[in-house]
C-alpha cells in the first residue's frame, strides 16, 4: 500500500494497479498511514510501515505495527 497526501495525490489515481493499493490521505498522511496500519493489523494482518520519521514510528509501533527505514526500501530496488 502507498499513502499519498497533498500534491502528491495528483500523481497517482487511488485505487489497485498490479500489487499495489494506493491510499489518498484526506488530511495528513501520517494520520492516514496509522488508521490503515490499525485496521490491517486489526484484521491479522502483519503491517511494516516504512517511515524515517520517529513520532510516526512511535505511532505505528503502538498499533501493533513494525517499521523500516527508507534505506531498507532502497537497498531493495
Amino acid at each position: 500500500m502507498l499513502v499519498l497526501e497533498g500534491g502528491a495525490k495528483a500523481g497517482v489515481r487511488a485505487g489497485k494497479d498490479a500489487h499495489v493499493r494506493v491510499v489518498h490521505a484526506p488530511r495528513d498522511g501520517d494520520r492516514e498511514i496509522v488508521a490503515q496500519a490499525t485496521a490491517a493489523v486489526g484484521a491479522g494482518s502483519r503491517v511494516t510501515v516504512v517511515t524515517a520519521d520517529v513520532v510516526l514510528q512511535g505511532r505505528v509501533l503502538a498499533v501493533g505495527a513494525e517499521y523500516v527505514g527508507p534505506t531498507w526500501l532502497l537497498d531493495l530496488l
